[in-house]
């Protein structure tokens, strides 16, 4: 929910394979029409990857984990083939030594797979040794190994595959395609796993291979796209260079990024609208200083309130996520940040309650020193951290006391009338987020 996400990470690692002579087919799990077992048995792959995106919902209440799920599809897969199964993804590289124990899988790829998988499967067809696989996790026998991971040089990252049908059955679904036009994040927010998985230098794609992706998905009939960078405003140079190339070759595509809200100046935010920026998703995570001192954000509420402030007067939809309950929250600071919200105008909020915590994060460490988590615990069970200074229940008592007045506050899953509205406005082939249209 709201929407499915466009696998991009498995289309740049087919990429990758094809552009090494390897024949590749991709089966989605979401599209209904193609079973497993026989693309398996018309296929015959000699090996296989299986991508896990997330693993888990990030959600408080009812969390859902998605490794027993992963563990399930390695267990049918192995029904139909006995060649070698690779598992990789953002999801199973927060936690690689557990996921291959617990589905069984051969291999594994933590962070980014586009050069490991190419020399993996070299490897094996000449039975050479492993140490030289960049983020490889293998067994020795008893014992799971994890070799260092090493980035993927820019240059190197091939424009995703998009299979027709593929992009038509997300289409269908309301999801919008993506296109990631960096890897890395050199920002230090407490709980993120952005640095652990693509690491702390940002490296900038090709321009030109960004465009060949834009120009594939106008081709394909899509009308937008969202741009997956952890954040797209790493520097307002590459900003202006990729806004610049989507002018120039007269891309005409809408689309929404995820912003920094630092930095930005008008010149800046016209230059993106008249690439086609229709809206902005702000991590802004709260709106009162000092939690945004101890969450690591290195902005302030004056930075959120410029930045919206230019969105709004450039007429661009815009959005913030908060996460209520962390590091040195207390009951006065939510109440200052709902006092400062009622000063943007015309945004959407979406809060959150609690920091799912992530092993190697700030975060994990706090967690530990503070007695939250014992020494040893293990996350692969999900714990949420929440600040002693304030209880879950009294959070979102708080929440709900301040939605009945705030209507742009939307706490949870959407309700029922909402959810018809998007399938409505789905329906009549509008694309992009669509959170603009949740409140009056």
């Amino acid at each position: 929910m709201p929407y499915p996400v466009f696998p991009i990470g498995i289309g740049h690692v087919a990429a990758a394979l094809m552009q090494s002579s390897y024949a590749v087919k991709i089966v989605d799990m979401l599209d209904t029409s193609m079973e497993l077992e026989p693309v398996l048995r018309s296929f015959r792959p000699d090996y296989i990857g299986v991508s896990q995106r997330n693993f888990d919902d990030i959600q408080i209440k009812n969390t859902r984990v998605f490794a027993d799920d992963i563990a399930s599809l390695v267990k049918k897969i192995r029904k139909w083939s006995s060649s070698p199964i690779v598992l990789g993804g953002s999801g199973f590289s927060l936690f690689p030594r557990q996921m291959l124990e617990l589905t069984g899988a051969d291999f594994g790829i933590q962070g980014e797979a586009e050069q490991a998988l190419c020399k993996l499967i070299r490897a094996l067809n000449s039975r050479r040794h492993f140490s030289g696989i960049p983020g490889l996790v293998f067994r020795r026998g008893d014992t799971i190994v994890i070799n260092k991971k090493r980035a993927c040089p820019p240059h190197l990252i091939a424009p995703a595959i998009r299979p027709a049908k593929l992009s038509a059955l997300y289409r269908s679904k309301g999801a919008m395609q993506n296109i990631q036009t960096q890897r890395g994040c050199g920002f230090k927010c407490c709980y993120c796993t952005y640095p652990l998985i693509e690491g702390t230098r940002v490296r900038h794609r090709e321009p030109e291979d960004i465009f060949y992706e834009m120009k594939g998905i106008k081709k394909s009939g899509a009308k937008y796209f969202f741009m997956v960078d952890s954040v797209f405003n790493t520097s307002n140079k590459h900003v202006a260079e990729i806004c610049e190339g989507i002018i120039k070759k007269d891309i005409k595509l809408s689309w929404g990024c995820f912003l920094r809200p630092e930095g930005l100046t008008a010149d800046l935010m016209d230059l993106m609208k008249r690439a086609g920026m229709k809206h902005i998703e702000f991590g802004s995570d709260s709106f009162c200083d000092s939690v945004l001192d101890a969450y690591g954000k290195h902005f302030s509420f004056d930075d959120i309130y410029h930045s919206s402030e230019l969105a709004r007067k450039a007429q661009v939809h815009y959005a913030h996520f908060l996460i209520l309950g962390g590091p040195s929250e207390t009951e006065r600071t939510i109440r200052e940040s709902f006092g400062n919200s009622k000063k943007l105008r015309t945004t959407v909020h979406f809060p959150f309650v609690g920091m799912r915590i992530y092993p190697g994060t700030k975060l994990d460490g706090l967690a530990r020193e503070e007695g939250f988590i014992s020494r040893n615990a293990d996350l692969f069970k999900p714990r949420f951290y929440i600040t002693p200074q304030i209880s879950r229940s009294r959070i979102f008592s708080m929440l709900r006391q301040f939605n009945a007045q705030r209507r742009n506050w939307i706490v949870g899953d959407l309700p029922p009338s909402l959810v018809t509205i998007v399938n409505q406005l789905r329906a009549k082939g509008i694309e992009g987020p669509l959170w603009e249209f949740l409140v009056g």
